[in-house]
Order: structure tokens, then sequence, then C-alpha cells
């Protein structure tokens, strides 16, 4: 064998293992991705007490009646909580004080596929495509019960569910959007996950590459759109209402860099803090009587 037929067969050799490598890699990191960004796997319901008066109640969807929590007050601004992917509508637990305080009533919610709630009929998580149904059945909830305004507030993933809401809805009850850390570009959030990711016998991280095709081999396997699921390259065409966004620096779950692009799709109406030191939805941690202060300023304002 001549060194020219060496060389043809050496680097037809390393295109074969780099394609294996890519299509052994995309489909194991597939199957991860599907069981944990997709499969549900819901933390369960627990009642909860404290400094506030809740009542336990129930909302209708199309896919049937699901759970929430209402806290009352005075007032006829409601504040809808919806939380992400994985923890229950505790995770609002810090706002319901100091909102009741102030006169505002809330609605923290389960929606699909929560613990002991309907499930989606895909039987995955879908990142708002679904999930918008059951944020226009509790804003309804509200209006038929006292409620003149409604503004959300969207934890992580729960961001998600509301913006697919908001661009479909243009209803003036609405006042606006409180964001935690949201996760409104699940694509981008898997990105970066994988980035902090080692391969499984070496010491590399993964690679983009491999991302790449872990993505679009799940896009096959249960139907992912990933353009439909990123929120932020319609903000500026479908988002008409005022958001306050909180984004801790620290954040190894959801980067920071969604919020700083979601921001920059519109000056006007979008106001990033970004909170240093802060993990994800643990702005608050940091200087609680600050964040609520914001809270309540866009509340009195939009609300």
């Amino acid at each position: 064998m001549n060194s020219r037929s060496l060389f043809r067969t050496i680097f037809w050799g390393l295109i074969a293992l780099i394609v294996l490598f890519h299509i052994a890699g995309g489909w194991y990191f597939s199957s991860e991705l599907i069981a944990d960004g997709f499969t549900p796997d819901a933390t369960p319901l627990a009642s909860i007490s404290g400094d506030y008066e809740l009542e336990e109640v129930r909302y209708d969807t199309p896919l049937g009646a699901m759970d929430a929590w209402y806290l009352p007050a005075s007032g006829t601004t409601w504040v809808i909580h919806v939380h992400g992917k994985g923890p229950t509508p505790a995770e609002a637990e810090p706002f319901f004080g100091p909102l009741q305080e102030a006169g505002y009533p809330q609605l923290a919610i389960t929606y699909r596929n929560d613990d002991q709630q309907p499930r989606d009929p895909s039987g995955y998580y879908q990142y708002g495509v679904t999930e918008f149904t059951d944020i226009d059945g509790a804003m309804d909830y509200a209006l038929e019960n006292g409620a003149e305004k409604v503004v959300f507030n969207g934890l992580s993933t729960g961001a998600s569910h509301v913006l697919a809401f908001m661009f479909r809805q243009r209803s003036d009850r609405i006042g606006g959007v409180l964001m935690d850390s949201p996760n409104i570009d699940f694509g981008e959030t898997v990105d970066f996950n994988a980035s902090q990711r080692k391969l499984p016998l070496v010491p590399f991280n993964v690679p983009f590459t491999v991302t790449a095709v872990a993505k679009f081999i799940t896009s096959l396997r249960i139907g992912v759109n990933w353009v439909q699921i990123d929120y932020i390259d319609r903000t500026s065409e479908a988002l008409n209402k005022p958001v306050l966004v909180h984004h801790g620096t620290d954040d190894e779950t959801v980067p920071i860099e969604e919020s700083i692009r979601f921001a920059e799709e519109d000056r006007e109406l979008i106001t990033l803090v970004k909170v240093e030191g802060a993990a994800h939805v643990e702005s608050f941690d940091v200087d609680f009587d600050a964040y609520m202060s914001r809270v309540l300023s866009f509340l009195e304002e939009f609300g």
C-alpha cells in the first residue's frame, strides 16, 4: 500500500469513527435528555402552612380540573404563580405572605404532568406548547372569582408556559409578568448543561456537535420542535406587556444569557435584574427586601 492509499484509509477510518461516535453519543444523550428533560417526574404536592391564609381549590382546563392554592386578599389584581418543572406550587411560597399582606390575591397552580394531575396526551413535558391552555384555565378562574387584572409569576420553566400563553393572548386584563430564572429557550438550556457534563470514560466535556445530534435524535423520537420552544426569538413580535425578570449570575441550571437575550429583544417592556451570586430561582435569598420591593413596585405600576 502506497502512502497516498494509507492516508486515505486512515482519513476515512477517522471519519467513520467520528460519525460513529456522534451517532452513539447522540443516541445515548438523547435518552438522557428524554428522561431528564421531558419525562414527568413530579414532586408530590404536600400541604404547607405559614404566616398567610391559604385555601385548596381546583380550576378547569381542557384536560380536566387541576389543583391550586388560593391566597385571599382585599385587592382585585391577582398574581398567578406558575412553578418550574419538578417543583410544586410551594416554589412560590416566599411570595405568599408579602403579597397577601400587600392586598394581592394569589393563585399558585399545578399544571399537566404534575403529581396527581392529568397527564399531557403526549406523555411528556411540552415547555408551554400545550401547557399554555392550563394557564388560560387559571386566568379564567381568577376572572370568574373577582379578579379585574392578572399578573403572572413564572418561575424557571413556568415562565415558558406563561410566555406561550402571553404570545397567544391580547387581553387587557393582563397587567404584566414577573419571572425568576426563566427557562424560555430550552434548547439553549440543554446546550448549557451539556457543555458542563463530562463524557463517559474520557476527561472531556460533551462537545456541542454531539449535543446537536442528541437534540436532532430527540426530535425524531418524541417530536420536539426546538424552534417552537424558543420564546426569545418571538419576543419582539409577540410580547405586548411589561416584564420584570430576576436572574442569578450563579445559575447553573438555566444560563443567565437567556434572560440577557430576552431583555435585549425589547428594552422598553422588559426589565432585567441581574442578582450577583444567586443560584437558580434563589434571587430572593440574596436580598429579600430589595427583591420584594421591586416586585411590589411593578405590581403597583402595572397591576
